[in-house]
């Protein structure tokens, strides 16, 4: 479980931070913004996890597979990125929050399967 907490933690402090420091909006708008991207953002810790597995850290088989495991989740990443997250920013703009409401659920579902991948069947 340490493979998985560090790094979505250090991802979750540097999507706040950069939020803070570039938006110029209210607080509470800055807030959604992140959770927004939130995500996309584990996601990618999901990526990172699966780039620095190590060797005895793998279930059996998934070693010889890492590179397509690799690309399937870069795969899921861009999906969640173009088809979710963007449309999802531009309802909010639209002021159509139910229609952004689910897409983020969707997204986060996209999210919930990468990691329960990687916890109950790449990982140890």
């Amino acid at each position: 479980m340490d493979t998985f907490v560090l790094p979505a933690l250090l991802v979750l402090l540097s999507a706040i931070l950069r939020s803070f420091i570039v938006n110029k909006n209210s607080t509470p708008s800055v807030l959604g913004d992140i959770m927004i991207g939130l995500p996309v953002d584990l996601t990618f810790v999901g990526l990172s996890i699966a780039i620095t597995l190590v060797g005895t850290s793998f279930s059996v088989g998934w070693e010889a597979n890492r590179s397509g495991l690799i690309v399937g989740i870069l795969i899921i990443a861009a999906f969640q990125i173009g088809a979710l997250y963007k449309p999802c920013k531009e309802y909010i703009d639209e002021d159509k929050p139910c229609l952004s409401f689910c897409l983020w659920i969707l997204n986060a579902l996209c999210t919930f399967g990468v990691f329960a991948f990687l916890l109950f069947e790449v990982t140890v």
